[in-house]
């Protein structure tokens, strides 16, 4: 080895002072410099799986207010059907009162015509009696000839007729 330029005392030493380093660096250096890594490791982990765990969660969550949504939507369409079920039917009772108001009151406008009607016809034939219980009398007061007897039936009718006319005004 001398041939080389190397000293073996020199080499063993070389050997035990690198030795030694390695030794210092691995207890002082190598371990805590590991064990940060470790810690970082675990802690990325963690951090993984809290992320993990959260992502997890807000499916859920999300699923949930879907689901919720979806619920909403199909009450909030039951409540609208509902409603325009309910509507359908007032107006449909509305138009049954109303047809059943303008039938009653088309029926009271024919009593009341038929009223009024059966009341001048009892006013003409009222006044027709008392016209001819007159005209009676006058024929009995006195002896008619033909052209009187013309003129009082002429009379009476006419007065048949005004007594008609201001019982129907």
């Amino acid at each position: 080895m001398d041939q080389l330029g190397i000293d073996p005392l020199r080499l063993v030493l070389q050997i035990i002072n690198f030795l030694i380093l390695l030794f210092l660096l691995q207890r002082l250096l190598f371990k805590p410099i590991l064990r940060l890594m470790d810690e970082r490791s675990a802690k990325i982990r963690e951090s993984v799986d809290e992320a993990q765990r959260m992502q997890k969660l807000a499916d859920e969550i999300r699923e949930m207010n879907e689901k919720s949504v979806e619920e909403a939507k199909a009450r909030a369409n039951e409540i609208v059907n509902t409603a325009n079920h309910t509507a359908q039917q007032m107006i449909e009772r509305a138009k049954e009162e109303q047809r059943l108001e303008i039938e009653r009151m088309m029926q009271r406008a024919q009593d009341e015509i038929q009223l009024e009607r059966d009341r001048a016809i009892a006013d003409v034939r009222h006044e027709a009696v008392n016209l001819a219980i007159q005209a009676a009398g006058k024929v009995i007061e006195q002896q008619l000839n033909t052209e009187q007897h013309r003129q009082l039936v002429v009379d009476f009718l006419s007065k048949a007729e005004a007594g008609a006319r201001d019982g129907h005004s």
